[in-house]
């Protein structure tokens, strides 16, 4: 009877050691990974977003999420693939996304946009007199990045025209200052910080009219109410960030000044956004 009685004390030592072992864990585990939030972070939109996903939109995103204790992982890839694995809710979200109809549609996006970015046509040598994407003719030669989004006008028009699309913003600026596209699309701040680096400096492109005025956001994965929790973080963040002077800072710090020859009036700039 007594071996029994020791067999039954054993077991019972045992179950609760384990149990004990394993409390910790799952008592904080849900705790600490609610307030982790995985970025799928562009590699190749500086000054925004850099090769290792570093730049104003991570420094603003930070910031406005950790006021609601949120501290951000990044995982730097391109943004083709950032928008898919979003979409397929492998990470919470990723930034640098444009809000039009075909993000609207796949996403949710928070209120108030990060920022405003500006995408000019980018000629070499000659510059057309295109003031919409309307007044591009069929068949014409358009250097874009694959997967960006350029605008609900953008989209109407692309099948009319002969698209060349890389991975790059170095590939696009080799292909338009080579003659070998009839003109490119670039975000004007995206372009000069390219332009500023010594294998570029020597790359003369004139700009003409803007494509358009792009209000950039974090896109976070449709149809959960995780999305929804953080989506309101960011913008109550944003808004303290706005008060306290801290986003106006960060934005003068990242965007460097215009380096492209200009052709026309207009101004290339990346606008701050209002409250």
């Amino acid at each position: 009877m007594q071996w029994m009685v020791r067999l039954l004390t054993l077991c019972a030592g045992i179950l609760l050691a384990f149990g004990l072992a394993a409390m910790p864990q799952s008592a904080t585990s849900p705790a600490t990974n609610s307030k982790k939030v995985r970025i799928a972070a562009e590699d190749n939109w500086p000054p925004f977003s850099d090769e290792r996903g570093q730049g104003l939109s991570k420094q603003l995103v930070q910031a406005a999420l950790a006021a609601s204790g949120y501290k951000i992982e990044t995982i730097a890839m391109p943004y083709a693939r950032a928008l898919h694995e979003t979409a397929q809710g492998d990470v919470d979200g990723c930034w640098n996304v444009t809000r039009q109809q075909s993000t609207l549609d796949q996403y949710l996006l928070h209120q108030t946009p990060l920022f405003q970015a500006r995408a000019s046509y980018y000629y070499h040598g000659k510059v057309r007199p295109y003031r919409s994407v309307a007044d591009i003719p069929n068949n014409t030669v358009v250097g874009v990045i694959l997967g960006y989004e350029y605008g609900d006008l953008y989209e109407q028009h692309k099948q009319r025209f002969k698209l060349v699309e890389v991975s790059t913003h170095g590939q696009l600026i080799q292909l338009l200052d080579a003659g070998k596209l009839d003109l490119a699309i670039f975000f004007d701040d995206v372009l000069a910080y390219y332009l500023h680096q010594p294998e570029f400096q020597q790359v003369k492109l004139l700009r003409g009219h803007t494509n358009h005025v792009s209000d950039i956001f974090v896109a976070f994965t449709k149809n959960q109410a995780r999305s929804v929790e953080l989506a309101t973080a960011l913008d109550r963040g944003l808004a303290e960030l706005k008060r306290s002077g801290t986003y106006q800072r960060l934005l003068e710090q990242y965007l460097a000044k215009p380096s492209v020859e200009r052709a026309s009036v207009e101004q290339p700039t990346a606008v701050p956004t209002q409250e």
